[in-house]
């Protein structure tokens, strides 16, 4: 039977240059672990996250609403000037309705979609489960560490299943 390393024919350093690679490869595993569990956490509703312009939102969302496209971008100009809140009624996707609130710089700070009865989504579908803050039966956070200050997901529904997703700007509103 063959060795399955043949160090006779590699020479004298081929045994521990095996056994160094493998430890630094058992020592790196738990690095590439973590850094996996933090990118799976769900960014964005519908392609819309923290950040995102109004613009960007509207050219998403409003594809994907029920009611009759207008233009309102004058109004939408004006409100960009200052923080509010907006919602869209949706069809064709696994939530019923989609709200926002935009920054006085027309970015999202919080979005939260309400999920239709009957697509409910599993918890462990937003976000690695073990690397959640909190779990129970019916709720899930994740806090996300970003370079511009991070988010968090919350995910609210019964038996591990979400009816309700948020996700919310954890960073610090710039001062006035």
């Amino acid at each position: 039977m063959k060795p399955f390393f043949p160090t006779r024919r590699a020479g004298s350093l081929a045994g521990p240059v095996t056994l160094f690679f493998l430890i630094l490869l058992v020592l790196a595993s738990p690095v590439l672990g973590q850094q996996s569990q933090q990118t799976l956490v769900i960014d964005s509703i519908l392609g819309v996250g923290i950040g995102t312009s109004l613009d960007q939102a509207h050219e998403k969302l409003d594809r994907l609403s029920s009611r009759e496209g207008r233009d309102d971008r004058e109004t939408r100009d004006d409100k960009q000037k200052r923080s509010h809140k907006e919602a869209w009624a949706l069809r064709g996707t696994s939530y019923v309705t989609v709200a926002l609130k935009v920054d006085r710089g027309g970015h999202v700070v919080w979005i939260t979609g309400f999920v239709r009865q009957g697509k409910e989504i599993p918890f462990a579908k937003l976000g690695n489960l073990s690397s959640a803050t909190a779990v129970t039966d019916a709720r899930a956070i994740w806090n996300v560490a970003t370079p511009s200050g991070g988010y968090r997901v919350i995910a609210k529904g019964q038996n591990g299943k979400a009816r309700v997703v948020s996700i919310l700007s954890l960073a610090r509103p710039p001062i006035e």
